[in-house]
């Protein structure tokens, strides 16, 4: 006779730790089955009823459609002018979005560093903070003319902003006597930076990132529907000239996968960097 299968039990010597990590992890695995479902019923049905609605209740020519729009950048994609436009863009924001993220995490370690410095330059820092950066966009042009280096520039000034606030409040909401522990401890000035200091604001400084990069797509963007020949925003400002609803909207979906594409890479960075953090609060919460 077959043996009896009897139900799975946990393996001997398992700890009662090891079987909430895992009970918990098999919930969350669930939820983000379940979650992960309800966001496809709820996008797939928003496209249905969108394409439901295009001629039937309101004009194509307004909001066009889903299968319209597929079609459109197939055709976009195969003619090859879409990969040149996107190609374009691409290149505005991948020298512009580094130039300005780093530059702003630099300038904002120095202010918190330096008391002297952040007492000069923080009302004026403020100052042009609060001027429109889609207002200077024009000047750009004209001093960069209407090629790249103009929407680069553009890049820049929205990506740096951002990441100097969030590193300077990091540095000064940093707790001083991680500073002043590090240095009895004798660490140089190499390994207080990169050691201590960097570590304790990574999360503002993440954040800053992250929160930039819609930003700096905004940015070229703004650049390219003001003065430009090629790019994305070039190419949804003409096919809007043309009343091509839908190369509008493939220019716009093209703009949010380039976003979503960017904010993956910042988050597996961050993950990777970060990851002495979720150590730290496993231990605290094991201990």
């Amino acid at each position: 006779m077959a043996k009896e299968m009897s139900p799975e039990r946990p393996r001997v010597g398992a700890s009662s730790e090891d079987v909430a990590i895992s009970e918990t992890s098999s919930f969350f695995w669930k939820r983000s089955l379940w979650v992960t479902l309800l966001r496809t019923v709820i996008v797939a049905g928003f496209l249905l009823l969108w394409e439901i609605a295009s001629g039937r209740w309101i004009e194509p020519f307004l909001i066009s459609s889903p299968s319209r729009i597929f079609s459109s950048m197939m055709n976009s994609f195969q003619s090859g002018d879409l990969l040149q436009h996107t190609w374009v863009t691409f290149q505005e924001i991948a020298i512009g979005f580094p130039l300005g993220a780093i530059s702003g995490i630099a300038l904002g370690y120095w202010f918190g560093r330096s008391q002297l410095l952040a007492e000069i330059f923080e009302p004026i820092i403020m100052a042009l903070n609060g001027i429109p950066r889609t207002a200077l966009a024009p000047l750009f042009i004209v001093w960069l003319g209407i090629g790249i280096w103009s929407k680069v520039g553009v890049v820049f000034l929205l990506t740096f902003f951002l990441n100097f606030f969030n590193t300077y409040a990091g540095m000064r909401q940093m707790d001083q006597e991680y500073i002043d522990l590090a240095r009895l401890m004798g660490a140089s000035r190499w390994k207080l930076t990169f050691r201590v200091i960097l570590p304790a604001i990574s999360p503002y400084v993440f954040t800053g990132i992250r929160t930039s990069i819609p930003f700096s797509v905004i940015g070229a963007i703004v650049g390219e529907f003001i003065a430009a020949t090629e790019g994305v925003g070039f190419f949804i400002r003409l096919s809007a000239g043309i009343f091509k609803t839908a190369d509008v909207f493939v220019g716009i979906i093209v703009l949010m996968l380039m976003v979503i594409a960017m904010d993956k890479v910042a988050d597996l960075i961050e993950k990777r960097v970060l990851q002495w953090q979720t150590h730290t609060e496993h231990v605290r919460i094991q201990g």
